[in-house]
């Protein structure tokens, strides 16, 4: 990751930095001793727009001015409205509006005056962790293909968390442990960001290869005629009509001695056209995100490996590019899966969840205590959820709320959807065991649930689907344009909880 940040102790009125940011909230707007020696400094700069009402604190409101003292050219206020309102999700916000206002005033490094923050909610650790997180993600941009006016990319290179002298060790800690969470979101962004003629499914699998390489994790890699040796139908059909041979990767982190692993399977659908039912235009675009869940397995395996964590993992990436050609699948089609089930086909872009239920079986052979699988398998996560949440659901209530506490902590949002028997009717087939798709539009990010529920047995199993969340399509608090990242601090904090 380009940016630095870290935690340095200094006195505020010592620091030398082009900015220094500071935060009030909107029902104490006093100033502390080392605050008065800093203003001192400025000329009452702090004082006197707070005392013209100038600044007052409201949410997310940013006043800076010229400082021109021997240290800090310039002061930023941030406002973070009333500290009974004050929570992790308006810290990060307000972290992000102004860690995107500094840079647009084109200024390369800043300071955060940490204590400013505290509240009567104030958690050191947790208050560290989203402050770094949001100036990371928020200050993060997708450059790479650009040629022109690179010069006129306005870009941040440092950020430095002031914080007490007493707190330097612990602070350290924190703020490495968060850039570990940052750098896993912000690689999984620029994977899935990468254009669909780049990362075809060698690529991605390349690309964990390798990261497994840096990582000490085990790399294993499936081609087109081991998939097909090993029955994998469902998985091959769909990657069957593509130039662009299919992949499954598997990484292995051994952290935990003998101990059963925890399987996490990311969909990693490199482009989906729709296949023979063909995507209209407008819902093509941007289609390159649906391999999120395979970028994101790769990051979190390896965020694990960097954190030390006591826990063994299995990250299986299933690759494939859904396109259309004379040896497409097709609706009709019946396909026998991996575990010997057979599939009735109802709609060609219904892809995700055949390649899913292959290697959701093959997860199996890995004696998991539990399977996690996260996917854009849905358009239905959108008109349930909107973008900011993600539907999960699975078959072992402890598994499921272990995962609703994770999303508590890393704030990304999930919300449990029913598995119920009334729905298994609705995947009946009358020429195959089951049948991939109903035959309506009802409930249809269950149903992709219910079918995949068919593929793991007994094992404690959680499904998460990233439809929605995976992508933004304005900037907006630490999210910009593009890939989210959305399901790596989830994951991270899950098993960093277990």
């Amino acid at each position: 990751m380009a940016l630095k940040i870290e935690a340095i102790s200094k006195n505020i009125a010592e620091i030398e930095d082009k900015c220094i940011a500071i935060a009030f909230f909107e029902d104490n707007l006093k100033l502390n001793m080392e605050l008065e020696e800093l203003d001192r400094k400025t000329g009452d700069g702090i004082k006197n727009l707070i005392k013209n009402k100038d600044f007052k604190a409201e949410a997310n409101e940013v006043k800076t001015f010229y400082a021109d003292t021997k240290g800090v050219k310039y002061v930023a206020l941030l406002g973070l409205g009333k500290e009974k309102e004050f929570n992790l999700n308006k810290l990060m916000d307000s972290a992000s509006v102004l860690s995107k206002k500094i840079r647009g005033m084109d200024i390369r490094s800043f300071s955060i005056y940490f204590d400013s923050f505290r509240n009567k909610n104030f958690d050191f650790e947790a208050y560290l962790e989203k402050i770094t997180q949001a100036a990371a993600f928020s200050l993060y941009q997708f450059t790479k293909y650009k040629t022109k006016d690179l010069d006129k990319i306005k870009t941040v290179d440092k950020v430095n968390i002031i914080v007490n002298k007493d707190d330097a060790n612990k602070a350290k800690k924190a703020v490495d442990d968060a850039l570990v969470y940052s750098e896993a979101v912000i690689k999984t962004r620029d994977l899935v960001n990468t254009p669909p003629n780049v990362a075809i499914p060698e690529y991605v699998s390349a690309y964990a290869k390798e990261t497994a390489r840096k990582n000490g994790l085990k790399f294993t890699v499936l081609d087109e005629k081991q998939l097909e040796k090993l029955g994998m139908e469902c998985y091959m059909a769909v990657a069957r009509a593509s130039v662009n041979k299919p992949r499954m990767f598997i990484l292995e982190y051994k952290g935990a001695g003998d101990e059963k692993p925890i399987v996490l399977i990311g969909k990693g659908v490199t482009y989906d056209t729709g296949g023979v039912n063909t995507k209209p235009a407008n819902y093509m675009a941007n289609m390159k995100d649906d391999k999120a869940g395979a970028c994101s397995v790769i990051h979190v395996l390896e965020a694990c490996a960097r954190l030390k964590l006591k826990v063994n993992l299995v990250g299986i990436g299933a690759m494939a590019e859904n396109s259309i050609s004379g040896s497409a699948y097709k609706p009709d089609d019946v396909l026998k899966s991996y575990s010997g089930i057979t599939v009735e086909v109802i709609h060609s872009d219904a892809e995700g969840r055949m390649v899913l239920a292959d290697a959701l079986a093959y997860s199996l052979k890995f004696k998991p205590k539990a399977i996690i699988d996260l996917a854009t398998l849905t358009g239905a996560a959108i008109i349930a959820l909107g973008y900011n949440a993600s539907p999960i659901m699975g078959n072992d209530q402890k598994l499921i709320d272990k995962m609703k506490k994770a999303s508590d902590k890393s704030l990304e949002k999930v919300w449990e959807f029913p598995l119920w028997e009334e729905y298994e009717e609705l995947i009946k087939s009358d020429i195959a065991d089951i049948k991939h798709l109903g035959s309506d539009i009802d409930a249809g990010s269950i149903i992709g649930g219910i079918f995949l529920k068919k593929f793991v047995n007994d094992t404690p199993w959680v499904h998460i689907d990233i439809g929605g969340a995976v992508w933004a399509k304005q900037e907006k608090s630490y999210k910009t344009k593009g890939a989210t990242g959305f399901g790596v601090r989830l994951l991270i904090d899950f098993l960093r909880g277990l």
